[in-house]
């Protein structure tokens, strides 16, 4: 994922990291050790994650530049998944 963001930033693409349900010292921890530059929200209540439906983390959305959620993937992100979706929907 950082991978990502750091090589399509530029064409619009963005990332936001929801944690559910966690103090806040271990995500920061985990943002400053890997260096992460993208936002990391926290949904204290599981609202977002309730909303959404999540079932398990991490779940993964992509939401398409109108809005609109293309696609979603649980478990790890996989690079030819990313790849795809933002092929399809930034730099395409």
């Amino acid at each position: 994922m950082r991978a990502a963001y750091d090589n399509y930033k530029d064409q619009g693409f963005e990332v936001l990291s929801v944690s559910v349900q966690e103090a806040d010292g271990p995500v920061q921890e985990f943002v400053q050790r890997y260096g992460l530059e993208y936002p990391f929200l926290m949904d204290r209540q599981a609202t977002v994650f309730n909303r959404y439906g999540v079932l398990s983390t991490p779940t993964t959305y992509f939401i398409s530049p109108d809005g609109l959620i293309v696609d979603r993937t649980v478990g790890v992100v996989s690079q030819g998944w990313l790849e795809r979706n933002i092929e399809r929907y930034i730099s395409g």
